[in-house]
């Protein structure tokens, strides 16, 4: 599969997108590129419009946007033929096994009919359905149906695959192996992902960067570590022994310990102090500090924080 350099996936400028008096895209803006993009947001902030608009598949009311460098208004063809697309919900075509969904797929992208079949043994295997694979599509389980989506998306040599709420009503299982699939494409030689999904955690495990949506704008478009700041007066503190002590005379300083699991601690210090209160507290308390380092905010805080400023 063609892999695609650490340029550019997705350039908008403006975008407005109206039904009627409804106004699902607001002025979209925003630069975006890394090998696995999250489309973050809550149900109805327009993340599948944007992605219809992507794929040219609906007119943006104003505004300019490029996918991998082509401009979906003038350019639509070159844009979509680099582009695969897995539709949220079912999407199967009752009749066909799951190897000749795949190869359907690929002949609707103009490969002939014998290397689109070999084409879909080879996606099959990718995503872990080569045992399943002369099975009817009508007797797969929801699991297995978002997976031949998935290799469906990515038969024609896809640059960029985009995924839409592809997680969506499976069990734990089932979307665990659906995430380790998503991860090997990003870490493979395989096309960059744009992942759309209301989960935050499927984002914080598959993607380096993402968009934050809310009531059709952008809020947010970057890469994940520069979203994740830095939380001030907070730190993870590892000790070597137990933390009785040290917390003991921390308290003596208006610093708070919170014991997070596995033997780290969550460290406060209080207002205008720094990471030297902590290396003097271990100091009096007669305990050694294997690990500390300044506490970023996970993907959640971060998130709520971005959509509270708006």
């Amino acid at each position: 599969m063609s892999a695609v350099p650490q340029n550019m996936l997705l350039s908008c400028r403006g975008i407005t997108k109206s039904f009627g008096d409804v106004h699902a895209l607001k002025g979209v803006d925003c630069n975006v590129s890394g090998r696995a993009v999250g489309l973050l947001g809550p149900n109805g902030a327009g993340k599948t419009t944007l992605m219809k608009i992507c794929l040219g598949l609906l007119v943006p009311t104003a505004g300019e946007i490029e996918v991998l460098g082509f401009d979906v208004k003038t350019a639509p063809r070159d844009a979509r033929a680099r582009l695969g697309y897995a539709a949220e919900g079912p999407g199967r075509i009752p009749g066909l096994s799951g190897l000749e969904s795949v190869a359907y797929a690929a002949e609707l992208c103009g490969i002939p009919r014998r290397l689109a079949l070999l084409r879909a043994h080879e996606m099959l295997d990718l995503v872990g359905l080569d045992e399943s694979r002369y099975r009817g599509v009508e007797t797969y389980s929801t699991g297995m149906h978002q997976r031949v989506k998935v290799a469906m998306a990515l038969v024609h040599d896809t640059e960029l695959v985009l995924l839409d709420e592809p997680t969506s009503g499976l069990d734990p299982n089932s979307r665990d192996e659906l995430l380790d699939l998503i991860v090997r494409l990003r870490d493979g030689d395989g096309p960059a992902i744009l992942l759309s999904t209301h989960l935050l955690h499927d984002v914080e495990r598959t993607c380096d960067a993402c968009i934050i949506m809310q009531n059709g704008a952008v809020r947010y478009a970057g890469r994940l570590d520069a979203l994740q700041t830095h939380i001030a007066g907070e730190f993870d503190v590892r000790l070597a022994g137990t933390s009785a002590a040290f917390e003991a005379t921390g308290s003596q300083y208006g610093l708070t310990a919170v014991d997070t699991g596995f033997g780290l601690l969550r460290v406060t210090v209080p207002a205008g102090a720094d990471a030297g209160l902590i290396w003097k507290v271990a100091a009096e308390s007669g305990e050694t500090i294997v690990h500390l380092e300044a506490r970023a905010a996970s993907l959640e805080e971060a998130f709520l924080r971005t959509i509270e400023e708006h």
